[in-house]
């Protein structure tokens, strides 16, 4: 777990990403979702999808405060854990929309309590967040299961090629619970443990094989989920451990994704700045 320089804030991280209280993390088992595939080019996501067999686990992590931020970088052009294949980084830079899933689904229920807001931000290779919102959502309120949402016009991310240094673009989604309670949403992770303790097989069909535990044995150097404090009170993210971990360092399961698809179409880099009011302007 990365280093933490304030006792007191490390003693609060601690709780957060080890389990030890703060969060409530309840497993559950569902089916997959792929229904963002026919609105994108390319589709991307980092969470395990291990069926057992016609099914697989998931975490739902609730008990939030307001202001809390959590969220996930991508790097576009990574090999997706799922059923697609890698998208084209010089090409597909049109975020067009993500989905996400929620175990309570009481947003809707109790608007005003629960509401999120989500954020795009040009990303580090460490999931800083770099220069200003490219996209925000507004006041969001989330249903029970899978959550799509698109984005018209599509976010442009072609700037976030050039940030820190040309690569691929590379970019930072995160939730704010800006709710009066913010108990909830009961944010979808990956599940490491309840497959492992059910004997399934530690493969996602069709993709990368699901190596546990992270960051160890991943397929990345770094996971992508991450906790932010609250307006981005931490210089790096902190990571989440998987809900059966008693680890300090995650050796025993590792740490967990958030369970967030992007959608992406590739029309191309775009040739002009990207900010969100000339993004605004070209679709008007």
């Amino acid at each position: 777990m990365k280093r933490i320089t304030i006792l007191t804030t490390a003693l609060a991280v601690l709780c957060l990403v080890t389990g030890a209280v703060a969060i409530d993390k309840t497993p559950y088992k569902m089916r997959e979702d792929f229904g963002l595939e026919p609105l994108a080019d390319a589709t991307l996501q980092y969470y395990y999808y291990i069926p057992c067999p016609t099914y697989s686990w998931f975490w739902g992590f609730s008990g939030w405060s307001t202001g809390d931020i959590i969220g996930q970088f991508f790097t576009v052009g990574d090999t997706p854990m799922g059923l697609n294949s890698a998208s084209d980084p010089g090409n597909c830079h049109d975020l067009t929309g993500f989905s996400f899933v929620d175990f309570a689904g009481y947003g809707t229920i109790y608007p005003g309590l629960f509401t999120v807001e989500f954020e795009v931000y040009c990303s580090d290779e460490l999931g800083r967040p770099q220069g200003d919102a490219l996209w925000t959502s507004g006041p969001y309120e989330s249903h029970f299961s899978w959550n799509d949402i698109t984005i018209t016009p599509p976010v442009i991310l072609t700037d976030c090629w050039t940030v820190p240094v040309q690569s691929a673009p590379r970019f930072l989604l995160i939730a704010r619970h800006i709710g009066s309670d913010a108990t909830y949403p009961a944010w979808g992770f990956d599940n490491i443990s309840d497959p492992i303790r059910d004997a399934c097989q530690m493969h996602d069909i069709g993709c990368l094989p699901a190596l546990y535990p992270r960051p160890y044995t991943s397929h990345y150097d770094d996971v992508h989920t991450g906790y932010y404090g609250v307006n981005f009170e931490f210089s790096e993210p902190y990571w989440f451990l998987d809900g059966r971990d008693t680890t300090e360092d995650g050796s025993m399961y590792g740490f967990v994704e958030l369970a967030f698809k992007i959608a992406l179409n590739c029309n191309g880099p775009s040739t002009e700045p990207t900010t969100w009011g000339r993004v605004k302007s070209i679709y008007r």
